[in-house]
């Protein structure tokens, strides 16, 4: 989780990609998990990073 975090943070990479490159293959499975971690949508995210 903390890699796709990196990953969505500092590169222009789209959530689908991070999520096929730290090995999610269900798209809500991994929001659940990076929202469970971080207490955020992926996508949400995006919007306010840094």
């Amino acid at each position: 989780m903390e890699q796709a975090r990196q990953l969505l943070m500092s590169s222009e990479m789209k959530v689908r990609e991070v999520m096929q490159m730290v090995g999610f293959s269900d798209r809500k499975y991994f929001a659940a998990a990076f929202r469970k971690k971080f207490g955020v949508n992926p996508r949400d995210y995006l919007k306010v990073k840094p």
